[in-house]
């Protein structure tokens, strides 16, 4: 792929982004605000005030290309092109596990079966190295540190994002809920074991 592509595909992408962000705006009710770009002084992006609005628009993007990918693929295979040349526009490797190109192209396209990520993939996602898990990495607005996110799958808020400030607020309220919640399990245990008519 030239440099000449590459950059017309980041255009393309960036052009992407932005349509996602009007889409919040247009279709689910939030405004742009200035953000701050870290490091460089009097220079801003324009952000959503409400990022669920931002997950919302590109949940309805997402949907809408995944028909139109389809739809595109289908009139590719109308116009004489091979499943095999439909995963080669896919950028499908020739073999993905056990299935062959063409068969990974239609199980993503007809059967809904996308293939799983590439390792590059996975490390741009943000595996951790060595370990081998999944992260993913955000600003908190709240102490405006880097905070590595695991998952809403360990008990403790500390598990879960590490890298809060240690006197972050939303830190201390997590915890605090955290032992509130820790605390009433033990209640419930010990209510139930003397029984209820609740």
């Amino acid at each position: 792929m030239s440099a000449l592509e590459v950059s017309r595909r980041e255009q393309a992408a960036w052009s992407t982004r932005e349509h996602v962000r009007r889409v919040a705006v247009t279709a689910f009710d939030t405004t742009e605000q200035q953000e701050p770009i870290e490091g460089f002084h009097g220079l801003s992006r324009p952000v959503l005030a409400d990022p669920l609005a931002g997950v919302r628009a590109g949940r309805l993007v997402a949907e809408v290309a995944a028909g139109a990918l389809r739809e595109w693929a289908l009139r590719a295979r109308g116009a004489g092109h091979s499943w095999d040349a439909v995963g080669q526009a896919l950028e499908l490797p020739t073999a993905q596990e056990g299935s062959a190109r063409e068969e990974a192209a239609w199980e993503w396209l007809i059967e809904h079966r996308p293939p799983p990520p590439t390792a590059s993939a996975s490390a741009t996602a943000g595996a951790d190295a060595g370990c081998g898990s999944v992260s993913a990495v955000w600003t908190c607005t709240t102490c405006r540190a880097r905070v590595r996110d695991s998952g809403p799958f360990a008990s403790h808020p500390d598990d879960r994002e590490q890298g809060h400030e240690h006197d972050c607020a939303r830190r201390a309220a997590a915890l605090e809920a955290w032992q509130r919640h820790a605390g009433d399990g033990e209640d419930d245990e010990d209510g139930d074991e003397g029984g209820s008519d609740a």
